[in-house]
């Protein structure tokens, strides 16, 4: 058996022996496929937990994107590996991924490639694009007129589909390009 690698423990997806559990009694119990070196270690410790199962099923997620009852081991252990090597926050990816439809590994690099930022809001994100676009291209003679009558609420009304904005649990936004 494969030695386990030192990480905390986050990810971790329940593993249950199907024939048994048909028959009423629960054989199984949780991995973390970031504690696994290799995808080889990691399935043999599947086989270990559901005590060789035929038929496998997962039953439950924490702190994971929600894969399925029957989901592609070798895919879950990609995606949990892909996600803790990715620089954006592990709640932004797995939003992103629930709004796509996908939990796939080459999901966390496209949510990479197009995420913009986080803010507390539309509005302040609108705020700060919409400043910075005035700073750079109106003369310094005009710029606090067209502050004081530029429509924020209209720019933000833009930005709102000019982006895919996902909320947050803590009431956050994270922004994307399409």
């Amino acid at each position: 058996m494969e030695k386990l690698k030192q990480k905390e423990t986050k990810g971790g997806v329940y593993f249950a022996n199907l024939e048994a559990y048909n028959q009423g009694r629960l054989v199984g119990g949780w991995l973390y496929p970031l504690q696994y070196e290799t995808l080889n270690g990691f399935l043999e410790a599947i086989k270990q937990i559901t005590r060789g199962a035929d038929e496998i099923a997962v039953h439950d997620y924490d702190d994971f994107p929600n894969m399925g009852e029957y989901p592609c081991h070798e895919e879950l252990y990609l995606l949990a590996h892909a996600i803790d090597q990715s620089h954006i926050d592990d709640e932004i990816l797995i939003k992103y991924m629930e709004n796509q439809h996908d939990y796939s590994s080459d999901l966390v690099q496209e949510a990479e490639d197009s995420f913009i930022c986080r803010a507390d809001s539309l509005k302040e994100f609108a705020e700060e694009q919409a400043d910075e676009l005035i700073n750079c291209t109106v003369n310094k003679e005009a710029q606090q007129f067209v502050f004081n009558y530029f429509d924020y609420e209209a720019y933000e009304s833009d930005l709102n589909h000019d982006y895919l904005i996902l909320e947050l649990d803590n009431y956050d936004v994270a922004i994307f390009n399409y």
